[in-house]
């Protein structure tokens, strides 16, 4: 059976460049989190109350397609971004921080909650733990422009709602990369003990 691995965590996190190392490395597939098929995602950024709904939902539609698409592959994969932070995340915290209403919000949740049942979950969900300050200054030395205008204290919101997240995750196992204590890009010694760890998990 193939492998299917997830790596989730918060914008500027490090998820992308971990995800393609691995995937060099390992030689697994990669799959990319499809920032450009979001067409509101500007839009977002730009008004998050008006936009909230409209960006999360087509996030959930091409995640979900995604996830499809892994399952009916016969190689190993990695995926950039997992359907399960998108919603129990990244919703989550628009919902508690008001840009979105609680009927959005329940008509959302009523709709992941029935999507999710039919899609079997990854082995692992690799959670790279990043502080908001370092997920920062990541995002502003990447110079992304959909992200130019993020808000420190969203990514700050964002930061305590993964670290509850991860604790409660039941769907499927779940491991813990700190980019805090460790250098997994520029640090071999790092990068090789997470794979090793990554190795053990799968064989479990």
């Amino acid at each position: 059976m193939p492998s299917f691995l997830a790596i989730a965590g918060n914008i500027g996190a490090g998820k992308s460049n971990l995800a393609k190392n691995l995937s060099n490395h390992l030689g697994w597939e990669l799959f990319e989190e499809p920032f450009q098929a979001n067409p509101y995602l500007e839009l977002f950024y730009e008004d998050m109350k008006k936009w909230a709904f409209h960006t999360e939902t087509s996030f959930l539609s091409h995640r979900l397609m995604s996830h499809i698409e892994i399952l009916n592959r016969k190689t190993n994969i990695i995926q950039d971004r997992c359907i399960y932070e998108g919603a129990e995340v990244f919703v989550r915290n628009l919902y508690e921080t008001g840009y979105l209403s609680e009927i959005d919000f329940n008509t959302y949740k009523h709709l992941y909650n029935n999507l999710i049942k039919t899609i079997a979950p990854p082995d692992i969900v690799i959670y790279i733990k990043s502080s908001p300050e370092r997920c920062m200054r990541n995002i502003q030395r990447r110079g992304r422009d959909l992200d130019k205008n993020v808000d420190p204290k969203y990514i700050e919101d964002l930061g305590n709602i993964y670290d509850e997240w991860h604790q409660s995750f039941q769907t499927c196992p779940v491991l813990i990369a700190d980019s805090d204590k460790y250098d997994f890009k520029h640090n071999v010694d790092d990068f090789h003990q997470l794979i090793d760890k990554i190795k053990v998990k799968l064989q479990k």
